[in-house]
């Protein structure tokens, strides 16, 4: 069902989850002179990670959460088992009583839905027939110890990977999910998901598991039990053409009108292609896509009494007070008596004085004064060099093209890697949009071409500069020496004259002293 999530702005209470006993912020902080490496302060907790980011107008921080809800409610474990609506409730009750979520005012900004479907054959079928979605081949990760392919598109990313050898079961577990990168996909498609609470609207569930069922069909698949010597010559080079993955993406040197025309005969090639599988194959997608079918349908039925219980939660969450989330107090509606506790988070008092059993809800009993947390929400992830205490901290590390802080840095790194962009998804979708026109025909996993783009940015005004240079000077020793030496080039040609700017001669000299110096 559900798993990954990710909230860039979650209505909590700053001061709540600093002083919540189940997380320990931390920074990069110099120990010695106290100079703050990086104001974002993080923590984590069973599959969940949470970040403290200054808000640009300097009221308080907002905190973004992401992870797997599906991880969450398995302690961290792991997410290879089925998650079900009841689940899902018990995922956000606890979101609710021990962090102090205001459901109603997170709102989702990505969201991963799919299922885990155990197959009755061995995967490595699925894997060794994957051919394209939408006429894009699926790419495999190679950072992945397992199977693991993904269709990267504008809104949403297509997943399928094989999740019994991620975690080591023995069975032929294929999870196959949609992760949405922008929850524009979801429009005009019935689905309303804008916040957490929407998570438990029962009218989404049903658009959602077509709309799942609907992306596995439109998957292209090779079905192993075609036999070539069975069909035509035609129907033999059609079929050899599109099982093959390159056969489908659209050139990038077509204009617009020729790119139309190149889609419309990938469409009657597709439509062929299926029409070949159905006859001459065994049909194998059908039968993964009726699991699919069937194994969401079990996740998300939701009978009378858990519908009960989903509306009872949902009134009850809907009541409580909202956190003032710069302040980090609750709001006017809160408990008046500061000796009460919040008997929706923590259960009901009993008046002889008998302790509490579960979590309290520290924001709505014990409003900490404006002084320290009682967990300090920094700690030292640079070791303090006693040897040079009067020296002043080291500056951090910042990328000049992204102007992105670089946490702990390689030597001599200057740039965001493709490690740091897999944590930061903004910053990805960021690079993504400004460099589209490199993504197509490029081998390269989304992070590793983003993060090639980043060095190339830097680099290519002064490589071009030098190259154009280098052009120059040999097409004037072509003509010069071609009048004079009949075409006989010299061993040490002469440069010629090229106007620079002061800007284009300080980026000409990162190669002085280098042999592709360019001297005057």
């Amino acid at each position: 069902m559900f798993d990954g999530i990710k909230v860039q702005d979650v209505s909590v209470s700053v001061d709540g989850l600093l002083t919540n006993d189940r997380l320990t912020f931390g920074g990069l902080v110099d120990m010695q002179m106290g100079f703050v490496l990086n104001p974002e302060q993080r923590a984590q907790d069973r599959g969940l990670n949470f970040r403290l980011v200054p808000r640009r107008a300097g009221l308080g921080h907002r905190v973004e959460v992401k992870g797997s809800l599906h991880k969450f409610y398995n302690n961290g474990l792991h997410n290879a088992d089925q998650y079900t609506a009841n689940d899902v409730l018990l995922t956000l009750d606890r979101l609710v009583t021990e962090y102090g979520f205001n459901l109603y005012e997170s709102k989702i900004n990505n969201i991963e839905f799919g299922v885990n479907v155990e197959l009755p054959f061995a995967i490595s079928q699925v894997f060794a027939n994957l051919i394209c979605y939408k006429n894009q081949p699926f790419a495999s990760d190679p950072y992945s110890q397992t199977p693991y392919y993904t269709c990267n598109r504008q809104r949403y990313t297509v997943k399928i990977y094989d999740k019994g050898k991620q975690k080591g079961l023995g069975c032929n577990l294929l999870r196959f999910e949609i992760r949405v990168k922008k929850m524009q996909y979801f429009n005009g498609t019935g689905i309303r998901l804008r916040t957490l609470a929407d998570l438990l609207n029962v009218a989404n569930y049903g658009p959602l598991g077509a709309l799942l069922v609907d992306t596995f069909d439109a998957i292209l698949f090779d079905d192993p039990a075609i036999s070539q010597k069975v069909l035509t010559p035609n129907e033999r080079t059609l079929y050899k053409e599109c099982r093959n993955p390159r056969y489908w993406p659209t050139p990038n040197n077509l204009t617009p009108k020729q790119a139309a025309t190149h889609r419309q005969r990938m469409s009657r090639s597709k439509d062929r292609f299926r029409a070949l599988l159905h006859q001459y194959g065994s049909n194998w997608q059908r039968d993964v896509s009726t699991l699919i079918r069937q194994t969401w349908a079990q996740l998300t039925a939701v009978d009378d009494d858990l519908l009960t219980q989903i509306e009872t939660y949902k009134s009850a969450w809907r009541n409580l007070p909202k956190p003032d989330v710069l302040n980090g107090v609750c709001s006017e509606n809160t408990v008046s008596d500061e000796g009460e506790t919040c008997h929706k988070l923590t259960g009901s008092i009993d008046t002889d004085e008998v302790p509490v059993d579960g979590p309290t809800c520290h924001e709505l009993t014990d409003v900490a004064d404006a002084g320290l947390s009682r967990i300090n929400p920094l700690c030292s992830e640079v070791l303090c060099d006693t040897g040079k205490s009067d020296q002043p901290p080291a500056p951090p590390t910042v990328c000049p093209v992204t102007g992105a802080v670089i946490n702990q840095p390689q030597p001599g790194q200057r740039f965001v890697s493709a490690a740091m962009l897999r944590t930061n998804d903004d910053l990805l979708l960021t690079l993504e949009r400004q460099h589209r026109q490199y993504a197509k025909g490029s081998k390269e996993d989304e992070y590793s071409r983003a993060a090639h783009n980043v060095r190339n940015k830097e680099s290519n005004e002064r490589n071009n500069l030098r190259r154009r240079i280098e052009r120059n000077n040999f097409r004037q020793h072509l003509e010069q020496h071609s009048q004079t030496t009949g075409g006989q080039l010299p061993l040490f040609p002469e440069f010629g004259a090229f106007q620079l700017t002061d800007a284009q001669r300080a980026a000409l000299d990162y190669w002085k002293g280098t042999p592709y110096e360019v001297k005057f």
